[in-house]
């Protein structure tokens, strides 16, 4: 398996955490507690910066490849490319829900917690397809020059959560997985 979807794979795990993480929030606010907002809105940020920006277009150039070379496959790519499209108009939403409660403006809790759970389960799906169906065929599809044109078309990023060194915004959430690991 070429070094990009052994990344994609560990990025999924990494994601499916956060997701976790999340839903213990959505369970303290569907039984009347008072979830940790602040933790809500560092998951939703990073998920809207990091996968959003990063790993799913990547994805998308390795859709386009398999497309090209599997016509049976187009179906269930050209699916997850709209996935893509909204789970990022999702998380934006939520994201911007999140930080009107952290500002102090009323959002009702079924309304955060709907839209959370839709996310989780869209994105939760989403990874399941990719994993069960396109990582295979990604790695039976693409050669190493496709891999080298995807790596050199999408520039690297370390991940500012998972990576080799937390960036400032993402510290209280590195510490809040690191107590709940």
């Amino acid at each position: 398996m070429p070094d990009t979807l052994a990344l994609w794979h560990a990025e999924h795990v990494n994601f499916a955490r956060l997701l976790d993480l999340l839903e213990v929030q959505l369970t303290s606010l569907h039984d009347g507690g008072v979830p940790d907002y602040e933790t809500m809105l560092d998951i939703m940020y990073y998920m809207t910066h990091y996968p959003d920006v990063l790993h799913h277009p990547k994805e998308d150039l390795v859709f386009a490849r398999i497309r090209e070379r599997e016509a049976g496959a187009a179906p269930t790519v050209d699916r997850l490319t709209e996935q893509h499209a909204s789970l990022r108009a999702s998380g934006n939403r939520l994201v911007h829900d999140l930080d009107s409660v952290l500002d102090g403006s009323i959002v009702p809790r079924e309304r955060i917690e709907s839209a959370a759970h839709a996310y989780i389960d869209a994105f939760r799906e989403h990874m399941r397809i990719e994993e069960a169906r396109v990582l295979p065929l990604a790695a039976r599809l693409l050669k190493q020059q496709d891999w080298a044109a995807i790596d050199s078309a999408i520039r690297h990023f370390e991940d500012p959560l998972f990576g080799s060194r937390t960036e400032e915004r993402y510290a209280a959430l590195a510490r809040h997985i690191a107590e709940h690991s």
